[in-house]
């Protein structure tokens, strides 16, 4: 899930993959700081499938030159002959290094000094935030920020290291950068594609030399904080940072795939950033093959139209693990073509494991389904080609609407805690849900709204266990849980079901244990709720396209973060300046016509806030009157009536008139207009 690990302020990730496993080296905020950051130490965290994240290490700065340390700011990490070396800034003052035989320590400061500070060239000038790049030929160099400074040193510093990884080979020159929109004071270098990209936050600039030029190419549209770039399984990963909430000064770490276009530019699919890395769903309306965790090779290509798709050869396969809610003997369709007709298999757990179900690929682009002959649960998959094929994505097909709503991004209370269980989605059930007053609730897609199934993957032991249903706070009735064989959710979880209403778009779900004490143990997954299929729905607004690209609040950009009660777990906020917009894309508009737009929004300003809803170039505006706070519980629905084309559509919420705090939104949906709406 994102972020990785959840409001511990474990932000500034630099990723490196070291013996075989993947190692976060990690700033620390400490919590409860509301007016600077407090950052007493850095820490090591390391996993294996970029879900569940281990704490290595603590690693303290009194072990170091700079004796005790309330600004340990970014760190990053090499390996070179068998030894690994931390590189750490103490604040602006400057960068130290350390030693070790292990990716996670202990490191011992041999130096007992700093490799660079503001008394070497350039004398004077603070030096933070570094970054090490192994080039091709075993050279290292160090990157650090200046960007804050005056000229001529706004910007940034590299030199190659010494053979022992400890000294400078040479003397810090400045880096060029043609084109910098925003200077940061994060950089990092990565190689790709036999180019060298710096990038700094969300920005990107590519050099075919390792001192520059640089010339910008582009944003990420990822508006977060200090970034890196890593490859495991094939697959290239932007690590970065950003706001975890309840303030600016307790970050995160987030994980996304990227993708790379001709021109240089950095591609990261906001909807992948939501979800995590490592896990899948079989509920989201399609799963692109780009995303990928593992395959042959790096595999993905950019067709005519500017789509991501994966290319695979005879013997050559993608792997999907943790698919959840995969439907009992699930129809799976693949938007795929070959290069002549070829078979596709779809295979379990292992690459030479049971067949699923397998489907021939046709050498147009379009949809080939198979049915897979399974059990109902999370599956872990294999794509096995026999013959060269693309694909593009693949999607479960059903006959409802289906919606989640995990514990990790919902309002629990009264005891009720997350603990690991590796058959969960993102590892995580929520237990002790037998306690009196335990509870769940957050807001779930109601599609068109009417009759709906909510369904529990649960387990339980001792006594059979039941908790309340509520939707939109309206009683619906007692959901039963009988006591279960055994005591994990396994392969194939056992499920509770009840019949609900639902009103169109969005609704909020509660389920309560009530009043009574119980006897059971009762620990649940997460909430599903179905309804009748049709192609009104919600959209998130932190998967949409924020304009202008930047650094979020820092400087006065448009940011999203985590927000527990938000739909998909994010909001996006400071949408402030004339100008400032997000914009949603592929909404659906079925056959055409009108439709309802209900955006679910928070103000805490006093007076009306002023927007326009654009569709294909046709502007209205909105008013959006304060509703008393810009936190979730506040937030309220604005409805508009909109003219939709047939298929997808571009809509907009663009901010208008004069500065001011704006909105905070999470999502809008989108439902077919009926009279009285």
């Amino acid at each position: 899930m994102n972020p990785l690990i959840f409001r511990k302020g474990v932000c500034d990730p630099h990723i490196h993959i070291f013996e075989g496993k993947a190692y976060m080296y990690a700033t620390h905020d400490a919590p409860g700081y509301e007016d600077n950051f407090h950052m007493e130490d850095w820490q090591i965290w390391s996993s294996k499938n970029l879900i569940d994240w281990t704490l290595e290490t603590v690693v303290e700065p009194e072990h170091f030159y700079c004796r005790g340390l309330n600004q340990c700011w970014a760190l990053d990490a090499a390996c070179k002959a068998g030894k690994y070396y931390l590189y750490y800034s103490t604040g602006d003052w400057g960068v130290g290094v350390a030693v070790s035989e292990s990716p996670k320590g202990p490191f011992r400061d041999e130096l007992g000094e700093p490799l660079v500070d503001y008394r070497i060239h350039p004398q004077g000038v603070p030096k933070w935030d570094p970054c090490v790049f192994e080039d091709d030929d075993g050279e290292f160099y160090l990157i650090v920020g200046t960007s804050k400074y005056e000229k001529p040193w706004d910007c940034y510093l590299i030199a190659r290291l010494s053979e022992d990884m400890m000294h400078l080979a040479e003397p810090l020159r400045r880096l060029e950068y043609k084109g910098n929109p925003w200077p940061e004071d994060k950089a990092s270098i990565h190689k790709y594609g036999g180019r060298y990209y710096l990038t700094h936050s969300s920005y990107a600039a590519v050099s075919d030399q390792v001192y520059g030029p640089y010339h910008y190419v582009g944003n990420t549209g990822c508006n977060i904080d200090h970034g890196s770039f890593f490859t495991y399984h094939n697959q290239t990963y932007f690590a970065s940072g950003g706001m975890d909430n309840p303030n600016r000064y307790l970050r995160a770490s987030y994980l996304a795939p990227c993708h790379y276009r001709e021109n240089g530019e950095i591609v990261i699919d906001q909807k992948i950033m939501e979800y995590g890395c490592g896990q899948y769903d079989a509920v989201w309306e399609q799963i692109d093959a780009s995303w990928y965790f593992d395959a042959s090779r790096e595999c993905k290509i950019i067709d005519e139209k500017g789509c991501f798709q994966t290319q695979i050869r005879e013997g050559e396969y993608l792997y999907f693990p943790d698919i959840s809610n995969v439907e009992e003997n699930a129809l799976i369709e693949f938007l795929a073509c070959a290069e002549k007709e070829a078979l596709l298999t779809v295979r379990e757990n292992l690459l030479e494991g049971e067949v699923l179900g397998s489907c021939t690929i046709g050498e147009k682009l379009q949809g080939y389904s198979c049915k897979l002959n399974c059990k109902p649960g999370k599956k872990s998959l294999y794509f096995v080609a026999q013959g060269n094929m693309i694909i593009q994505y693949f999607t479960f097909i059903g006959n409802k609407r289906r919606s989640v709503l995990h514990p990790v991004f919902s309002t629990v209370g009264r005891g009720a805690s997350l603990i690991f269980d590796p058959d969960a989605g993102n590892h995580q059930v929520l237990q002790n849900m037998e306690l009196k007053g335990a509870f769940m609730e957050g807001p779930v897609d109601g599609g068109a709204g009417g009759a709906g199934t909510l369904t529990v993957p649960y387990y339980c032991s001792g006594q059979d266990t039941c908790l309340k249903v509520y939707v939109n706070e309206e009683y619906q009735g007692i959901l039963s849980f009988p006591v279960t064989a055994v005591p994990y959710l396994g392969k194939t979880p056992c499920t509770s079901r009840i019949g609900i209403h639902l009103k169109p778009g969005l609704n909020s779900i509660k389920i309560d244990s009530g009043e009574e004490y119980q006897q059971g143990r009762l620990a649940i997954e997460h909430i599903l709720v179905e309804s009748r299929k049709t192609n009104d729905g919600v959209y998130s607004a932190a998967n949409g396209v924020l304009e202008p690209r930047g650094n979020g609040c820092w400087d006065g950009f448009p940011q999203r973060e985590t927000c527990i009660g938000a739909y998909s777990g994010r909001i996006v906020k400071y949408l402030e300046k004339p100008g400032d917009e997000v914009v949603f894309y592929q909404v659906d508009g079925g056959d055409g016509g009108l439709y309802t737009v209900e955006l679910h929004y928070g103000r805490g300003e006093s007076g009306s806030s002023s927007y326009q809803l654009i569709v294909d170039d046709k502007a209205q505006e909105i008013e959006f009157p304060a509703t008393g706070g810009f936190s979730i519980k506040h937030m309220k629905n604005q409805r508009v009536t909109v003219q939709l084309n047939s298929g997808e559509n571009i809509v907009r919420l663009r901010k208008t008139g004069k500065q001011d705090k704006g909105i905070y939104i999470d999502a809008i949906a989108v439902y077919k207009k009926t009279e009285g709406i």
